[in-house]
């Protein structure tokens, strides 16, 4: 990489948008990705970087607007880098991550489904039902910082309200910083997750090391003023917590008449309406009956495997966090659903894929996260499966692992997206195979 302080200014054409929402130009033979910039326009550009393949640059100016650009009206939507595409109508986000599937399928699978789910749009604002906040102690004049981290930057961007969270949590922001900024320390929390649920909301604060007595006393007392649940938790590393106290139980409904306990660190998806879509959707392609026997992987707390129990004969779940496949019992007991049974496996490993069992579903559903289900993907084949719906957060894993499925006899029936994450270039996909 090589950074250029050149500030030459140049025009440009923006012919799409890359799979990370940034405009994409042709400059001299090779893709210059410009953030903020939308296909169609022309704009402005100063050259940041140049590398061997491709060139990044920043945007000055827009020349020739795009008729599907809008004004932000998060003021933090430059700078905070969680929203990088409120910049662009949230009916022309839908169809860009669309055509970003089909594109990313056929590039990287030689693929195309038999037929084009309807995308699912989602509410733009206020839809997020859980956050991970940042927080550090400015070393100049003492005061707490408490906000999002930055894009590519371990910076925060303070900030006092996120239009993207729920109502419950949107102005939680502003709240807490007085009384963060009161903590006597040494020890601050660096993270807060916060959590909405169909019965209320939820603080984890994380930290370093263990909070004195009278800082934690002074943070419970903010949960009871918020209303909110509190829970504590050393951070070890930036990915393991260990969560000192029991956890706040929160819960949500995946479909009317199922409803889910969970903790404010457990894997749900954020945005609960779009959920609700997926999991009628996953019902809906997979059509199980009275006669079929159902394989959940990677099943965290239930959200698939309990709607499915209560129409197939039998479901089995299987995920990685034990802690997890608890919960997800205690959810199947909770709503006097029997026939849902759950085991620990770690699903990227290839001795728990041999010591599943063999030709007993007929279908199954996989939700991966990022990394995809490259293994798993290598081995469904022999277990007598019928259909598999593949929920999947990233497009070209999705891609490359129903190149594998198509290569052991699957084939790609249908496909489309979800907006669970309006404003920014994730998208949730969800595709269906059939033998």
């Amino acid at each position: 990489m090589a950074p250029t302080g050149d500030t030459t200014q140049e025009i440009v054409r923006i012919d799409g948008l890359a799979h990370d929402g940034r405009g994409v130009a042709r400059r001299k033979g090779k893709a210059v990705f410009v953030a903020g910039a939308l296909p169609g326009e022309d704009v402005s550009i100063r050259l940041l970087r140049e590398r061997n393949s491709h060139d990044e640059a920043v945007l000055v100016s827009v020349i020739g607007a795009s008729p599907e650009r809008v004004v932000p009206p998060c003021p933090h939507a430059r700078d905070c880098g969680g929203c990088n595409l409120q910049h662009l109508a949230p009916q022309a986000q839908l169809a860009s991550q669309q055509q970003r599937l089909a594109d990313t399928l056929k590039r990287i699978g030689n693929l195309a489904p038999k037929h084009w789910m309807a995308p699912v749009s989602s509410a733009p604002w206020h839809y997020r039902s859980r956050a991970r906040l940042a927080v550090t102690r400015n070393r100049q004049d003492g005061s707490v910082e408490l906000g999002f981290r930055r894009e590519e930057s371990t910076r925060i961007e303070p900030i006092e309200e996120c239009p993207v969270l729920v109502p419950e949590l949107s102005a939680l922001p502003a709240r807490m910083r007085k009384a963060l900024q009161s903590l006597q320390g040494p020890v601050l929390p660096q993270e807060i997750w916060l959590a909405a649920g169909d019965d209320g909301i939820a603080l984890g604060f994380c930290s370093r090391s263990t909070l004195s007595t009278q800082d934690r006393s002074t943070l419970r007392k903010l949960g009871e003023e918020l209303q909110a649940l509190t829970g504590f938790g050393i951070l070890s590393s930036p990915h393991v917590r260990h969560w000192e106290t029991p956890a706040p139980q929160l819960h949500y409904s995946p479909e009317p008449g199922v409803r889910l306990a969970f903790a404010p660190w457990d894997f749900t998806q954020a945005n609960r309406a779009v959920n609700e879509a997926l999991v009628q959707r996953v019902i809906e392609v997979l059509a199980p009956t009275t006669d079929d026997a159902v394989l959940d992987l990677f099943c965290g707390i239930g959200n698939f495997s309990l709607p499915l129990a209560r129409r197939a004969r039998r479901v089995l779940g299987i995920e990685g966090s034990a802690a997890q496949v608890r919960a997800a019992a205690e959810n199947a007991r909770a709503n006097g659903i029997d026939n849902a049974a759950f085991l620990a496996a770690d699903l990227f490993r290839p001795e728990s894929l041999e010591a599943m069992p063999r030709k007993t579903f007929s279908l199954a559903v996989i939700d991966p996260p990022r990394a995809g289900a490259a293994l798993l993907c290598e081995k469904l084949h022999t277990l007598g499966l019928r259909r598999i719906a593949y929920v999947s957060c990233d497009a070209a894993t999705l891609a490359r692992d129903a190149r594998t499925l198509s290569a052991k006899g699957f084939r790609l029936l249908s496909a489309g997206v979800l907006q669970m994450f309006p404003h920014t270039s994730h998208a949730e996909s969800l595709a269906l195979f059939a033998r």
